[in-house]
C-alpha cells in the first residue's frame, strides 16, 4: 500500500497529480479532528481518507515537506485587536503584499453579509465559498481556483478547503466567532485548520478580533503569534448600577440618563437578550409551565403563541392550564416585547424600536430615540449612539460553562463601544467582568480569567474531550454511558481526567436525552493511541467533539 501511495503522490513533468500539501492538510485533520473515514476531493477524484491512510500519507509526506521548506523564510502569524476598519487596513495592507508575490489569498469571515465590505476594498477578482452552493456551482468556483484564475477566495469555513494555488496568506476576521468551529464531524475549529494549513503551505496567518479569545491572546502571549496592536485601555464613560437596592427593571440611574440623551437628542440603544413577552408561560393558579415537547426546555410566549428557541418549534397558546384547567395563564418574567411596553410607558414621547431578526435592516438608519435589541443587534452598522444601557450584566452567568464568562464580556463590550455614555445594571457589581466592563478594558478580563482557567483546569491550559450520547431510551442512555465511562477509566491515560457520566445541561434536544463524559489533558487527544482506539469503537448514538467551544 505504501509504495502505490507513494506512486500516486510522485511528480510527473515537475506537476504532482494530486496537490501534496493539500492531501497531508486533509491527513492532517483526518488525525486530530475526525475519528470516521473522511471523504475529500482533490483535482477532481474522490479520495476516501481513513485513519490508517491518514498515518501513512503523514509518513510519506512530511519528510518531503520538510525538504520543500528547508530553505524557505518561516510563515509569520499575526493577531490584529482593533475595530474593523483599524483591522480592514491592515488586512488590505497584507493582500496587496501577498498579490504582489503572485500568491493566492483566503479571506474567512463569520457571516456572508460582511463580504461586501472586503469585496469593495478589493481590486482583483474573487471567489465567493459557502455551504449554500450547490454542486455545480462548488466545482465551477473550485475549478477557476485550481487553474490560478482567481487568487483571491472568500467565505466561510468551507472556504479553507479550496485547493487555491500557492498559497501566501490567510485572514480570518473576527476569530472568536464560535461559527468558526465546525458542527459536524470532523468538528474542527477554522481557526486551528487554518494554523495547520498555513504551516503546510508556508502561507502567513493573520487573525482579527475586536475581543480575542482567551486562547487565542494566551497563544499570543506565549510567541505564538505577533499582536499587532495591543488591547490598549480605552477612556471610558461608564457606570454600574448595583441593582440589589432598585425595585424596578429599568434603574433611576438609566431613567435619567435616558432622559438626559432624549433632551439632547442623543440616541440610546437598551441591551436585552432575551426575546419574547417573558421567561416563561405559566399557571398562576398552580405553577404549571409550558415546555417543549423535543427538548423539555421552557417555551418562550410571544403575542399568541409559544416559541422553542433551542429546536424553533411553535406552540398555540392554551385557553385552560391542561393541569388544573384555571384559565389564569400569563407570561412570566421579562422579554424584549415587554421591556418596550414599560419604555413605552416610562417615555411616552419617545420613538422606541425593537431590533430583532426579522427586522428590516434599512429601519436602523430612520428616525428613532431608543433601540430595545438582542445581541442581534452587533450585526448592524450603528449611527452615533449617545447611550447604551446593560439591562441585566448578569444574564449570561447563569449557564454552567467555563466559556459563559468570555461571552458575557465580548458581547457587552461591543455593545458600550457603539455609545458615548454606557450604564451596566448588575446584581453582581464586584464580579470581575463587571468591572472590566466599566473600563473597557480586555487585559484586566484576561488576567482575571486565566486564573479562573488554570484554577479548574481548562482551556488554554488543557485540552479537552467531549463524549456526548443521545437516545430517546433514558435507560439505554444510563447503561450506555456508564460502560463506556468504565472502559476509559481502566485503560489509565496518564495526565488526563475523565468526569462522570452526567446529563448536560441541555437535557435534551429534538426528542433525544443528552448525556456527557468529558476528558480534560494536558496533551492534545493524538498522543494517546488507545484512547483513540476507544473512541473509534464507539456505536451509533455516540458524537465525538475534539476541543469543544462549550460544555452544555
Amino acid at each position: 500500500m505504501e509504495e502505490n501511495l507513494k506512486a500516486l503522490l510522485s511528480e510527473s513533468n515537475g506537476h504532482p497529480p494530486f496537490q501534496s500539501s493539500r492531501l497531508l492538510f486533509q491527513s492532517s485533520i483526518q488525525l486530530l479532528w475526525s475519528m470516521k473515514p473522511t471523504s475529500i476531493l482533490l483535482n477532481g477524484c474522490q479520495i476516501i481518507i481513513w485513519l490508517p491512510l491518514a498515518r501513512l500519507c503523514s509518513k510519506i509526506l512530511c519528510p518531503r515537506r520538510k525538504e520543500l521548506l528547508k530553505n524557505k523564510p518561516m510563515n509569520k502569524r499575526y493577531l490584529i485587536i482593533g475595530d474593523f476598519s483599524t483591522r480592514l487596513k491592515f488586512y488590505q495592507n497584507a493582500v496587496e503584499k501577498t498579490l504582489a508575490k503572485n500568491r493566492s489569498i483566503i479571506i474567512l469571515v463569520p457571516d456572508l453579509s460582511l463580504i461586501p465590505y472586503f469585496t469593495k476594498h478589493l481590486k482583483n477578482e474573487s471567489s465567493i465559498i459557502h455551504s449554500g452552493l450547490t454542486k455545480t456551482q462548488r466545482w465551477l468556483e473550485w475549478d477557476k481556483i485550481r487553474r490560478g484564475d482567481i487568487k483571491i477566495v472568500i467565505g466561510s469555513q468551507s472556504a479553507l478547503f479550496a485547493p487555491a494555488v500557492n498559497l501566501g496568506l490567510i485572514i480570518i476576521d473576527q476569530e472568536e466567532n464560535e461559527t468558526y468551529k465546525n458542527d459536524r464531524s470532523p468538528r474542527f475549529h477554522a481557526v486551528e485548520v487554518a494554523q495547520k494549513l498555513s504551516d503546510l503551505t508556508d502561507a502567513n496567518l493573520i487573525l482579527g478580533s475586536l475581543v480575542p479569545k482567551i486562547e487565542t491572546y494566551y497563544q499570543a502571549t506565549q510567541g505564538k503569534f505577533r499582536i499587532l496592536r495591543k488591547a490598549i485601555t480605552q477612556k471610558s464613560n461608564i457606570s454600574i448600577v448595583d441593582m440589589n437596592s432598585e425595585k424596578y427593571v429599568i434603574s433611576n440611574t438609566l431613567e435619567k440618563e435616558i432622559e438626559g440623551a432624549l433632551f439632547n437628542k442623543k440616541r440610546t440603544l437598551l441591551i436585552f437578550n432575551r426575546k419574547g413577552e417573558g421567561t416563561k408561560f405559566s399557571c398562576a393558579d398552580c405553577g404549571w409551565m409550558a415546555t417543549c415537547e423535543k427538548c423539555g426546555l421552557p417555551l418562550v410566549p410571544q403575542k399568541n403563541d409559544n416559541v422553542c428557541f433551542h429546536c424553533e418549534k411553535t406552540y398555540l397558546q392554551p385557553g385552560a392550564c391542561p393541569k388544573c384547567q384555571s384559565i389564569k395563564l400569563r407570561p412570566m418574567g421579562l422579554g424584549t416585547i415587554r421591556l418596550k411596553k414599560f419604555v413605552n410607558d416610562l417615555f411616552p414621547k419617545a420613538k422606541v424600536i425593537q431590533v430583532e431578526k426579522d427586522i428590516d435592516g434599512r429601519l436602523v438608519r430612520y428616525d428613532w430615540d431608543i433601540a430595545i435589541m438582542t445581541i442581534y443587534g452587533l450585526k448592524f452598522s450603528w449611527p452615533k449612539i449617545g447611550l447604551v444601557g446593560i439591562i441585566d450584566a448578569d444574564q449570561g452567568f447563569n449557564f454552567p460553562d467555563f466559556s459563559s464568562p468570555q461571552k458575557s464580556f465580548q458581547t457587552l463590550f461591543k455593545f458600550l463601544r457603539i455609545g458615548e455614555r454606557g450604564i451596566v445594571q448588575s446584581h453582581l457589581p464586584e464580579n470581575y467582568v463587571i468591572q472590566a466592563l466599566a473600563g473597557l478594558n480586555y487585559e484586566k478580563f484576561f488576567l482575571d480569567e486565566i486564573v479562573q482557567r488554570r484554577k479548574f483546569g481548562y482551556p488554554p491550559y488543557t485540552h479537552l474531550v467531549r463524549l456526548l450520547f443521545k437516545s430517546v431510551d433514558k435507560e439505554k442512555i444510563l447503561k450506555e454511558t456508564s460502560r463506556i465511562y468504565q472502559s476509559l477509566i481502566t485503560s489509565h491515560f496518564p495526565l488526563t481526567t475523565i468526569s462522570p457520566p452526567h446529563a448536560c445541561f441541555i437535557q435534551k434536544e429534538r426528542g433525544k436525552y443528552r448525556w456527557q463524559i468529558v476528558i480534560k489533558s494536558s496533551k492534545h487527544i493524538s498522543h494517546f493511541s488507545s484512547l483513540i482506539s476507544i473512541i473509534r469503537s464507539l456505536p451509533k448514538g455516540w458524537i465525538v467533539d475534539i476541543d469543544p467551544v462549550n460544555l452544555l
